[in-house]
């Protein structure tokens, strides 16, 4: 009798214990984070915190907003900030950890939110310099994209007799094979400015390297009248020109075309060219306007090729950074657990909203294959930066260097004059 009692008592603590805990679970403040998605990019960053909350109790309180960017300062302005905010720039990250009010997420020390360990067996060095700031390492890298893909159809290649090219030069004859062959080697969906952003950007990177890239973009100690950007137009300028014959439609045809009917003018049944250049994310309008090619198959990408060996192949494209307002536990477990595999590939494999993710530990075979791809580039890159034109100021990245690049493939003779034009702009801009 005395035993059961014991038990009795003993199962009554326990539960008493365990009956605390839940509620002291129940009573935790949630983890706040804002970022811009709705819709799909909501219910897929949802799915990586619902298995956060199931696996620890804690809660959260996701705002997605698509004025994040002026919330954020908005708040941050009346010390109200939320734990975790998602940057879709590293701009803004040097800028609020230059305010101070941002906290570091690892700085060599034993007790940081994010210790060397983690973040070394998750992501490459390039990832990592992305949200360092003066020597500090402030935003995690949680999504990412490649625009450095060059896409093309492999039948083609191969009726051609080419191989995918490695260099700037192998491009060149390919190009001057296909109008050899009376085929128009390009499309360009110039109609949408920022498509020209793209071919600068990453021309630029590899003929003056990144950190004149950056100098460029986001400080203005380059102009854009430098030999450097007279260079890298003047490789654009030998790949599409005479525009009759290397550009489907030639320039008024490439400049009264969009980006996606740009792509479909290659994969239709009787293309109009037969290569395309733009971001990783074009796949998705491959699938959806031409069901029957296979990827891979019919159509695949091969990295933007070298132009100077220097440099190599930087992978330019975009991305989105969570940074830290508070270093309470339970931010510290959530920004762990968004650096790790398992946070990784549930996002990766979301059934809505899935992302291509930088963490090197994502098994590419939780992506489609053209996706894998663009997965394995940048989890490889030994060299990322960021796109160009959202990281000068909008009048400059998002209206004048339209203008201009659009000129330059118009009259790619008179290119000083549109360039001196985006300088012009600029020195107003800084």
């Amino acid at each position: 009798m005395k035993r059961t009692l014991v038990i009795l008592l003993m199962l009554v603590v326990a539960f008493g214990s365990w009956a605390q805990g839940k509620s002291a679970t129940a009573s935790t403040k949630p983890v706040t984070i804002l970022a811009t998605w709705g819709g799909d990019e909501e219910a897929g960053f949802r799915e990586v915190l619902d298995r956060f909350t199931a696996e620890t109790g804690i809660p959260y309180s996701y705002e997605g907003n698509r004025d994040s960017t002026v919330v954020l300062k908005s708040r941050v302005a009346s010390s109200n900030p939320p734990d975790i905010a998602i940057l879709p720039r590293p701009g803004e990250v040097a800028n609020y950890a230059r305010q101070g009010v941002l906290i570091p997420l690892n700085q060599g020390q034993k007790d940081d939110i994010l210790p060397t360990s983690l973040l070394d067996a998750n992501y490459g060095k390039a990832w990592i310099d992305l949200g360092t700031v003066d020597g500090k390492f402030y935003g995690l890298i949680v999504k990412a994209n490649s625009k450095s893909t060059f896409w093309y159809k492999p039948v083609s290649f191969a009726s051609l007799g080419v191989k995918t090219p490695d260099t700037w030069e192998d491009l060149l004859k390919i190009a001057d094979k296909y109008v050899a062959a009376g085929k128009k080697p390009l499309a360009i969906g110039a109609q949408d400015g920022w498509t020209l952003t793209d071919w600068f950007e990453n021309i630029y990177v590899r003929t003056a390297g990144p950190d004149m890239y950056m100098k460029l973009h986001v400080t203005h100690e380059v102009k854009w009248t430098d030999p450097t950007v007279v260079t890298a137009i003047k490789r654009f300028i030998e790949l599409v020109t005479p525009t009759d014959k290397k550009l489907a439609g030639g320039a008024d045809g490439a400049l009264s075309t969009g980006f996606i009917d740009g792509f479909n003018e290659v994969l239709r049944p009787n293309p109009a060219a037969e290569m395309y250049y733009e971001g990783g994310f074009m796949s998705s309008f491959a699938a959806q306007n031409f069901p029957n090619l296979t990827p891979g198959k019919d159509y695949d990408f091969f990295d933007f090729p070298s132009i100077d060996s220097k440099w190599g192949k930087p992978v330019v494209g975009g991305g989105d950074l969570a940074v830290v307002f508070s270093n309470r536990p339970e931010v510290v477990s959530l920004m762990r657990f968004l650096a790790g595999k398992e946070a990784n590939t549930i996002w990766a494999s979301a059934k809505k909203g899935a992302v291509v993710s930088p963490n090197k530990n994502v098994d590419l075979s939780v992506y489609p294959l053209l996706t894998a791809k663009e997965a394995r580039q940048l989890t490889q890159a030994t060299s990322f930066v960021f796109d160009g034109s959202d990281l000068a100021p909008p009048a400059v990245g998002g209206d004048a260097e339209f203008v201009a690049l659009q000129r330059i493939l118009k009259n790619p003779d008179k290119y000083m004059e549109a360039l001196n034009y985006l300088e012009g702009v600029a020195s107003q801009c800084y």
